[in-house]
């Protein structure tokens, strides 16, 4: 990592034809971002540009600094210009991976933690929907039935979050708000902020049955590929509730579907599915007990972007001081 930065910087942003304008890069936006900064940082030039520009080669190897989701990686592997930082506007890193396209030397760092306020008020509303039946209630309506269930508070019931990063953290701080007594699950069972307890995923089995709401704030990887199967939600304790913040792929939705449909499970509300749009056509969409948001729990369109570039800003200041820069990616681990 160096120690400096350039004189002057050089910034390349990517605007992809169908990306919705409220989270496009501008150039207001990063003045913007510039300007919020604390500390000074050199003078810059900003450019936009299309993915499959044809001026792309010539683009990448005067930049500094890349930011944008879907990255052309050949182009990236092939430059030899002066890039030293990829400022990834996604949180996940699935549709990059495996990373050998990344050059020695070129960092990439992710928009993780930008999710969190809209995620906590999503968690907290799924939570609450879930608690009080409304994945039953809705089903009940499209019948025509009166069909009453009772609950009691919320407060003091078990919350379970697969992944204990920046969207786990809000959906455990969600969690807490409501009372819930909220354990983790992470691949070491390390401590992790807002949790009261953290498990490794080999312990996760007996948790799962312990829980009376499940969560999936977790990254798609091949470990966790798949990992929802109809041996998991057997697991869940009788009536208890599902969500997915995820990756549609963590799920099984054949044995989602039959866990619901035979009464095992309470509820379910998922924001993510396989494949993404979901067809008319998928037998999800009739599944008793379960609601389907079209993937919009996590992003703010009016601090989604402004939120990114703040962490851009920050990890250029550490780059200068030699320090880690935030949301590094491992390119090994490769999340």
């Amino acid at each position: 990592m160096l120690s400096s930065l350039p004189s002057r910087l050089r910034l390349l942003a990517l605007r992809p034809a169908s990306q919705t304008p409220a989270y496009q890069v501008t150039a207001e936006k990063v003045a913007a971002a510039f300007g919020r900064s604390t500390s000074p940082l050199p003078p810059y030039e900003f450019r936009l540009i299309a993915p499959d520009d044809p001026e792309m080669e010539a683009a990448l190897a005067r930049a500094d600094v890349l930011i944008g989701s879907s990255v052309p990686t050949e182009a990236v592997a092939a430059t030899r210009g002066a890039l030293g930082l990829i400022q990834l506007t996604s949180a996940g890193v699935d549709h990059l991976v495996p990373l050998d396209w990344l050059p020695a030397g070129v960092e990439l760092t992710s928009a993780s933690g930008v999710h969190g306020p809209k995620v906590m008020e999503w968690a907290m509303m799924t939570l609450l929907m879930l608690h009080g039946h409304l994945p039953h209630y809705a089903a009940a309506q499209r019948r025509h039935e009166w069909s009453p269930r009772e609950s009691s508070t919320i407060a003091g019931r078990g919350l379970l979050v697969f992944g204990t990063g920046g969207i786990g953290k809000a959906v455990a701080d969600a969690g807490r708000v409501l009372g819930l007594v909220v354990t983790g699950v992470n691949r070491s069972g390390a401590v992790a902020p807002g949790f009261q307890r953290v498990v490794p995923t080999l312990l996760a089995a007996e948790a799962l049955g312990e829980a009376d709401f499940v969560v999936l704030a977790m990254p798609l990887t091949p470990e966790t590929r798949g990992m929802m199967d109809r041996d998991a939600f057997a697991r869940m304790k009788p009536g208890a509730s599902f969500a997915n913040f995820g990756r549609g792929p963590l799920v099984d939705q054949e044995a989602l579907a039959a866990a619901l449909e035979s009464g095992h499970l309470g509820g379910a509300v998922i924001d993510v599915a396989t494949p993404e749009p979901l067809p008319a056509s998928s037998p999800l969409w009739a599944v008793p007990g379960l609601i389907i948001t079209p993937h919009v729990s996590c992003d703010d369109p009016e601090t989604y972007i402004d939120r990114t570039l703040d962490i851009l800003v920050g990890n250029l200041h550490r780059r200068a001081a030699g320090l880690p820069l935030m949301n590094r990616i491992d390119r090994q681990r490769a999340y």
